[in-house]
């Protein structure tokens, strides 16, 4: 076993052309699902661990040399009286193989031996990139290689003429005319078909062109997963994409849908009908939705939805006990600040412990309260976007907040009042610097990204700069500097006085990232930069200087 082993390694590096000694972690992975029933009940505890570690690990490798096995001993670390099968005695193992690798190194597989081609040729996982002229033109360009919808259709043809068993199956296409949208309708319908069918995915790029998409797609009642995305680089936030049909699709556990046109009653019936849904995605979806209702999902663990319609969908949200994560983003027109409509009817439970807010979702104090103040009792981690607020002070409370983010922060807001004795991390974003009170925190580390314009700023920015420094203890500044309205007189600031107004001695425990855009003098005639280096002496700083002509880095290490 150990020779075939090595052989097969080595043979398996060789043609796909990585080098057996550059493989970084040997991991040896011998998939559950070949292990009997019986073994592993006789398994040692460390041991199943350690399976199931490694087995977590590999969803993240890259490189096919990494892609080696596991082999599980007896309990006791007995060696076993049957004799260990070989590697291509076992076509399920490799195909899993192959499911992992890339699509162009998986091909190269099949040159391995009639086994590896074998398991190639019927491997349960399909992925079909097929690229428009223009794309297909690069690629040459590129030396790549590059997939034409004849090859699909005739794997296709194949896989259903032999009753080939189709479990994920995953199109990503260019259509650039009616003609290709009408041949991928009919790959989708046929392949949904399908009642093996467990995963489809469907990346669909409309290039002039629309497509529908079949019915059978909600039919399928052995599907866990179904993710549909659609861009276009002509249009923007709708993409022409239909579907209409009661699902059948009852075992779905992960509904993914970027871009799509569907109507409120198909999205109504998804959800209603299929109970075990675990994770749920709806990004810029349209079609006269008017509102959008999870309800009565016991399983559902993960919850992102964003829409682009000003805040006119009302979003309603009730019976979801195990919920954990919830993102919901707002995207707003025009100036239009107004908050999300019904927010008194999102309901996220008590076991939310991640949380991010964005846009138009609340606009001040009292609508941050319905949403938030409504019993998270084991939130640890919350992100608010504030672009749309309109009162001058943030308050905020938590008992168990542990991350917070606060991101376009307006510059109105001059005062911020966190009350979160287990806060650990904070991440500021805006456009000034306001007064920062967080009576009860020991923070480990605070995060400043900052968009300023030099002549708007005053002594408040420094003083309260260099109060927030103090409230961590590490701090990164993120300063992207511009010089607006040449014609105004430039910044300037009495630094004694300000240097008498500061805590002395300066904060040491700052790292500094500067980026000014379109004045590589600024250096030389403003006295930011003297001002700001009375707040704090760094451990080490950035400076990024762009111009139209040239793009300079510097680092000063203190």
């Amino acid at each position: 076993m150990g020779l075939d082993f090595f052989r097969q390694q080595l043979k398996l590096s060789y043609t796909l052309k990585i080098g057996y000694g550059r493989v970084k972690k040997v991991v040896l992975l011998m998939v559950m699902m070949y292990i009997p029933m019986k073994m592993m009940r006789d398994l040692r505890e460390d041991t199943r661990m350690s399976v199931n570690k490694e087995l977590k690990e590999i969803n993240g490798y890259r490189r096919c040399s990494e892609l080696v096995f596991y082999i599980c001993m007896n309990r006791k670390g007995r060696r076993s009286s049957t004799p260990c099968p070989r590697l291509e005695d076992v076509p399920e193992l490799l195909q899993h193989i192959q499911s992992w690798l890339p699509l162009e190194e998986a091909t190269r597989t099949s040159v391995l031996s009639k086994s590896w081609l074998q398991a190639w040729s019927t491997i349960p996982t399909l992925r079909f990139y097929v690229l428009s002229e223009h794309e297909i033109i690069k690629q040459m360009t590129l030396k790549r290689k590059h997939m034409k919808l004849v090859d699909v259709e005739r794997t296709l043809i194949r896989y259903l003429r032999d009753n080939l068993q189709i479990e994920k199956f995953n199109l990503k296409i260019d259509i650039d005319n009616q003609e290709s949208a009408s041949l991928a309708e009919k790959w989708i319908q046929s392949v949904a078909t399908k009642s093996c069918l467990k995963e489809l995915s469907l990346n669909i790029r409309l290039l002039g062109a629309s497509l529908r998409l079949p019915d059978e797609i909600l039919s399928g009642e052995n599907l866990t997963k179904i993710r549909v995305s659609a861009s276009s680089t002509m249009v923007i936030h709708s993409d022409s994409m239909k579907t209409s049909h009661h699902p059948k699709c009852v075992s779905l556990r992960e509904l993914h849908l970027h871009d799509v046109l569907i109507s409120e009653e198909v999205l109504h019936d998804i959800l209603s009908s299929c109970n075990l849904l675990e994770e749920i995605h709806l990004v810029r979806c349209s079609g006269d939705l008017n509102a959008i209702r999870i309800k009565n999902l016991p399983c559902l663990y993960h919850l992102h939805i964003v829409t682009n319609d000003g805040g006119s969908t009302a979003l309603e949200i009730n019976h979801v006990p195990i919920l954990r994560v919830f993102t919901c983003n707002v995207i707003m027109h025009g100036r239009s600040k107004r908050p999300l409509i019904n927010a008194h009817s999102i309901s996220l439970g008590s076991n939310v412990t991640k949380l991010t807010l964005c846009s138009g979702v609340f606009i001040d104090n009292a609508s941050l309260d319905m949403m938030i103040n409504s019993g998270l009792h084991c939130l640890e981690s919350l992100t608010l976007d504030l672009t749309c607020w309109t009162s001058k002070t943030f308050y905020f409370t938590s008992a168990s907040i542990k991350r917070f983010s606060l991101l376009d922060c307006p510059q109105l807001v001059d005062v911020v009042h966190v009350t979160a004795p287990k806060l650990l991390f904070w991440t500021f974003k805006g456009e000034m610097m306001p007064r920062l009170l967080f009576p009860d925190s020991t923070l480990e580390e605070i995060e400043f990204q900052l968009r300023i314009t030099i002549p708007r700023l005053s002594a408040s920015f420094f003083l309260n700069m260099r109060k927030a420094v103090a409230l961590a203890t590490k701090c990164n500044i993120h300063i992207d500097i511009s010089y607006k309205n040449h014609d105004l007189q430039p910044f300037e600031i009495d630094i004694d006085d300000l240097r008498a107004r500061l805590p002395f001695p300066p904060a040491i425990n700052v790292v500094v990232y500067l980026r000014t855009n379109g004045d590589e003098c600024l250096w030389e005639r403003s006295a930011f930069f003297d001002a700001f280096f009375e707040i704090c002496h760094p451990i080490r700083t950035y400076i990024q200087v762009q111009t139209r002509s040239s793009n300079t880095r510097i680092t000063f290490a203190g």
